[in-house]
């Protein structure tokens, strides 16, 4: 009795890994359908190993660089005219420097994205460095001082995101044989960046119409800016993302959007999110479905920090 029970539990221990294993390949294939990597990052920003070190001594006497390293874990590539890197918290005068020195608007090469290639691997570009170098406290102290170590990184980003929207001959029929179901949330794909499109959902909205319903959100750590603004100041470009939705469908009008066209403007985030409405109009003979792709433009800025001490020479 107790080996028939035994070989029981064998046999279904061995269709539960079999399952597993059919559960994964299946799991794999519709990871070839996602065109991205995904992730909700753009750039992972650090200080170099020892650039700024944790202490350094007065009276120009420990001679040390500032090493921003930039890798880019999302999936839009950086121009380097793009790409703007501020190091603050040191007072320019006690390292004879000017404040100029502490700005780089612009480095010296692109910043290459994350991708995945058509068989679904990911490629990783290398790291970028930008380096402030021959910084030296000039100045005597009397004790020893601690100041903050900060960069800031402002640089242009992109978001893609892909979905199938339904096209159907009879908008409102209910047959479940069709190609493709109007009503209901669709999955949608996010290239790897700090600004996703989220629940995307289709509904009917008449005999010939059809409406699209979805979220951008604002996912990431950082400060989202109009692009091309430099990450000001200036608030008014705060929180200020350029919107574009491409379909094969010729008649299609959203709704939310601010200087601009029907499918293409700003969104203003409020509360780090926006809906958008869209209407597709449709007058097909046939069921199909319909690519559309969302584009979002924006600069996006974020920063680091690091304690340096400065201490008293003997």
């Amino acid at each position: 009795m107790k080996k028939a029970i035994i070989l029981i539990l064998v046999v279904i221990s061995l269709l539960t890994m079999a399952q597993e294993c059919d559960t994964g390949n299946s799991g794999g294939d519709r990871d070839k359908i996602n065109p991205y990597v995904g992730g909700q990052a753009g750039l992972s920003i650090q200080f170099g190993d020892g650039a700024p070190p944790d202490e350094v001594f007065d009276r120009g006497q420990y001679p040390f660089d500032i090493d921003v390293k930039l890798l880019n874990v999302g999936e839009s590539d950086i121009r380097r005219e793009n790409v703007k890197v501020t190091i603050t918290g040191l007072n320019p005068n006690d390292f004879n420097k000017p404040e100029s020195f502490f700005i780089k608007s612009g480095i010296d090469e692109d910043i290459l994205a994350t991708y995945k290639d058509f068989e679904g691997n990911v490629i990783k570009p290398s790291e970028t460095f930008v380096t402030f170098s021959g910084l030296n406290f000039a100045d005597t102290l009397s004790g020893n001082f601690q100041t903050l170590v900060r960069a800031d990184v402002c640089y242009t980003y992109k978001t893609e995101a892909v979905t199938d929207g339904c096209i159907r001959k009879d908008v409102l029929s209910s047959s479940t044989n069709a190609v493709c179901q109007v009503s209901g949330v669709k999955t949608i794909y996010n290239s790897g960046a700090p600004i996703q499109v989220d629940k995307f959902e289709e509904l009917p909205s008449g005999t010939d119409k059809i409406r699209y319903l979805f979220t951008i959100k604002h996912v990431g750590s950082g400060n989202v800016f109009s692009p091309g603004s430099r990450c000001p100041v200036d608030r008014t470009a705060q929180n200020k993302i350029h919107f574009k939705i491409e379909s094969s469908v010729t008649d299609l009008l959203c709704s939310g959007l601010v200087e601009g066209t029907a499918k293409e403007g700003y969104v203003i985030l409020r509360d780090g999110e926006q809906t958008i409405r869209c209407v597709q109009q449709t007058t097909s003979q046939l069921d199909f479905l319909d690519r559309i792709k969302i584009t979002l433009d924006y600069d996006y800025g974020e920063s680091i920090d690091k304690n340096l001490l400065i201490k008293k020479s003997s």
